[in-house]
């Protein structure tokens, strides 16, 4: 009997260690019998995998980043030149005040329509003003201040007919 019980003992002490030694393909992790070439070989292949899918994930957020630095650039010449414009516009402004005050000196404008012509240029000096001295702008802002410029061309164009017309006469 105990022959049977110590063969029995064996027999277990086997089993569980058999269990316990599955193969790997991870050569720091050898189990009883070591690693195995075809898991070695599987394992191989998914480290390849993500390797070439994180390589992949950097590519695309490279081209990403140079897309997004190239917007960015190109909202910068946008806000330069709207700059520029806004500097423009406000030597027109200053132009325009100066022939309204020859204007009223030559009396060829009543003081009510000088007043008028007057309101609307400094409506226009004091948004423009405000716009030269505002700190940069966010992106999504380029098309509201394009906007608003735009409009500001425009008033300026309306008095300056005005003011030529009244020069003609």
């Amino acid at each position: 009997m105990r022959a049977v019980l110590a063969r029995s003992a064996v027999v277990m002490a086997i089993a569980v260690l058999l269990a316990g030694c599955a193969t790997t393909g991870d050569p720091r992790r050898g189990g009883l019998f070591g690693w195995s070439e075809n898991k070695a070989r599987d394992r191989q292949h998914e480290l390849t995998r993500r390797d070439m899918a994180a390589r992949d994930r950097a590519a695309d957020e490279q081209t990403r980043g140079d897309a997004l630095r190239e917007r960015h650039d190109n909202l910068d010449v946008q806000a330069q030149q709207l700059q520029q414009e806004l500097e423009n516009l406000q030597q027109e402004n200053r132009a325009l005040d100066a022939r309204l005050r020859s204007l009223l000196q030559r009396r060829r404008i009543g003081e009510g329509e000088r007043q008028r012509l007057q309101a609307v240029l400094t409506e226009n000096n004091d948004w423009l003003t405000a716009q030269i001295t505002a700190p940069a702008t966010p992106d999504g802002d380029i098309a509201t201040r394009r906007f608003a410029v735009d409009q500001a061309h425009q008033r300026n164009g309306r008095l300056q007919r005005e003011v030529l017309a009244l020069l003609q006469n």
